[in-house]
C-alpha cells in the first residue's frame, strides 16, 4: 500500500484525534475520583473505534495495548476499565461532543484535504441516520432511575410524555410485535472531497421527523461552517426537500440539488409533464460502467424553469435514468428527479449526473460503514443503553470515520495496473498496527519451530 507518511504514523494519527480539542468539553465527574483526564479517555475513544473497536470492552483491550510511546499524548497512563467509560458517555453533554467534532473538520479544512475534487463546488449532503434502538424494558428502567416516576406503571401515551420531556430525542415505536426507542439523527457527509468526511451529527426530535427538523439542522450547518466557504452546495434527498429548507439555503446563498417526488406537489409534476417522456436521443449526457458483471448507463436531460413554482432560486429540473443489464440480460430502469438553484449554464449535464450520485456518497461511503463495520444500527448496542450516551458514541464514531476517510484519500494499493484506495477494514488494521501492541500473545506460537 502506497502512503502518504504523515497520515498514518503515530503522529498523524495522534494529530488528527487532537484536533477535536477535547480539552474544551465540560468534565461532569466529580473529580475527587477521576484517574484519567476526560481529553485523554475521549481521544482514546476515537482512535480505539478507529482500530475497529465495537464495545466499551473493546475499549478497555486497547487500552491495555497501547504502545507506551503513545501514552503520554493521549495522557492514558494505565488500563482504562470498560465500566470507566461505558459510565462516562450517558453523563457527557452530546452538543459539547458535537463541537468537538467540528473543531476537527475544521482543522481538517484548513490542511486543504477536503478541498472538491470529485464534485465541482464544495457539497454537504444531509441524510436522516438511525443510531440505536433502546429497548422498551430499558427506556421504563431509565425513567424509573432519572425521574421521580415509576416507568412500569405508565401507559405507552404516558410513556411517550415523559419521554418527550426527559428524553426528547427518544422516538417511541409501538406496533404489534415490537415496543421501543428509536435514536435518530441528520447526519451531514462532504461529498465533494476525496475523503467523504462527517461534518455534522443533528438529533431528531422523538415527536418529530426529518423534514420537520431540516430546518434546525441547516441552521446548526451555518452557524458551524458559515465563515468556512465549505458548505456551498447542498443535497437533499426528498424527505428532507421543502419550499422552507430552498428558502432558507438561498438566503444564506447556499445552491441546492434535491430530490423530488410525489410530495413535492406541482414541482414533481412539472418535472414529469416536461422530462418524463423524454427519450434517450435526446439526453443531454450519458455515461456507462461495468460493476460486479452488471451493465449501468445513466442518462440525463434537464428543463429550465421559467418561475421558481415557490421553491426560491429555483433554476432547473433534472431527470436522471439509470438502466441495469447483468449478465442473464435481466433489464431494471429507475427514474429520479431533482430541482437545482444553479442554472443550466452554471451547472452542466454531466455535473447534474455526478451530484445525483455523489449524494449516495453519506450513504455507502457513511451510515453503511458505520452500520458494517461497527454495527451502529444493531437493535443492541454494546456501548450503552442511554439516549445521550448513544448520541456520544455516535459523534465519536463519526471522528473516527473521518480519520479512516482521510487515511483512506491519502492511501492507494496496487491492484494490477490500477492504484486503488485501499478498503476500510485495511485502514482499520493500519491504525491497529501503528497505535497498540498485538492483542494476542504470538510468542510460543512465534518460538514454535517443526
Amino acid at each position: 500500500m502506497k502512503i502518504r507518511r504523515e497520515a498514518t504514523t503515530p503522529k498523524g494519527l495522534l494529530r488528527r484525534v487532537a484536533d477535536a480539542e477535547f480539552d474544551d468539553v465540560d468534565d461532569p465527574r466529580d473529580q475527587r475520583w477521576v484517574k484519567h483526564p476526560l481529553s485523554g479517555l475521549l481521544k482514546l475513544g476515537v482512535l480505539a473505534l478507529a482500530s475497529g473497536a465495537r464495545s466499551a470492552r473493546a475499549v478497555e483491550d486497547r487500552s491495555a495495548t497501547l504502545r507506551p510511546t503513545n501514552r503520554g499524548p493521549l495522557d492514558v497512563d494505565g488500563r482504562v476499565s470498560d465500566n470507566a467509560f461505558g459510565n462516562l458517555l450517558p453523563q457527557l453533554d452530546p452538543f459539547d461532543v458535537r463541537n468537538a467534532l467540528v473543531r476537527q473538520v475544521k482543522a481538517e479544512w484548513g490542511r486543504k484535504q477536503l478541498r472538491p475534487v470529485t464534485l465541482p463546488t464544495s457539497t454537504v449532503a444531509i441524510d436522516g441516520k438511525h443510531l440505536a434502538t433502546i429497548s422498551e424494558k430499558r427506556l421504563r428502567a431509565l425513567i424509573t432511575k432519572e425521574t421521580s416516576v415509576d416507568g412500569d406503571t405508565l401507559d405507552y401515551d404516558g410513556l411517550r410524555t415523559i419521554l418527550s420531556s426527559h428524553f426528547p430525542y427518544v422516538q417511541l415505536q409501538v406496533n404489534e410485535n415490537w415496543v421501543g426507542g428509536l435514536v435518530k439523527v441528520h447526519r451531514a457527509t462532504l461529498v465533494s472531497s476525496d475523503a467523504a468526511v462527517v461534518v455534522d451529527q443533528w438529533p431528531i426530535k422523538g415527536g418529530s421527523n426529518e423534514i420537520k427538523t431540516i430546518d434546525q439542522t441547516l441552521e446548526a450547518l451555518f452557524a458551524a461552517y458559515g465563515r468556512t466557504g465549505m458548505v456551498q452546495m447542498v443535497t437533499l434527498d426528498a424527505g428532507n426537500a421543502s419550499k422552507s429548507v430552498a428558502r432558507r439555503l438561498r438566503h444564506k446563498g447556499v445552491d441546492y440539488f434535491m430530490a423530488v417526488k410525489t410530495p413535492q406537489g406541482e414541482l414533481h409534476e412539472l418535472a414529469l409533464k416536461q422530462l418524463d417522456k423524454l427519450p434517450g436521443v435526446l439526453a443531454e449526457f450519458q455515461h456507462g460502467r461495468d460493476e460486479r458483471g452488471k451493465r449501468i448507463c445513466y442518462s440525463v436531460w434537464r428543463h429550465r424553469i421559467d418561475g421558481d413554482f415557490g421553491w426560491q432560486g429555483a433554476r432547473q429540473l433534472v431527470r436522471v435514468e439509470r438502466v441495469v443489464a447483468d449478465d442473464d440480460g435481466v433489464v431494471s430502469i429507475g427514474n429520479r428527479y431533482f430541482v437545482c438553484s444553479m442554472s443550466c449554464d452554471e451547472l452542466m449535464a454531466s455535473h447534474a449526473l455526478d451530484l445525483a450520485r455523489g449524494h449516495w456518497r453519506c450513504e455507502n461511503e457513511g451510515h453503511w460503514t458505520a452500520d458494517a463495520i461497527w454495527d451502529e444500527d444493531a437493535r443492541r448496542t454494546p456501548w450503552t443503553q442511554h439516549p445521550d450516551g448513544i448520541a456520544v458514541v455516535g459523534l465519536l464514531r463519526a471522528m473516527a470515520i473521518n480519520i479512516l476517510a482521510v487515511l483512506r484519500a491519502l492511501s492507494r494499493i496496487q491492484r494490477g495496473d490500477k492504484l486503488i484506495k485501499p478498503t476500510w477494514k485495511t485502514c482499520i488494521e493500519q491504525v491497529l498496527l501503528v497505535l497498540f501492541e498485538p492483542l494476542l500473545d504470538m510468542s510460543e506460537f512465534n518460538a514454535f519451530e517443526a
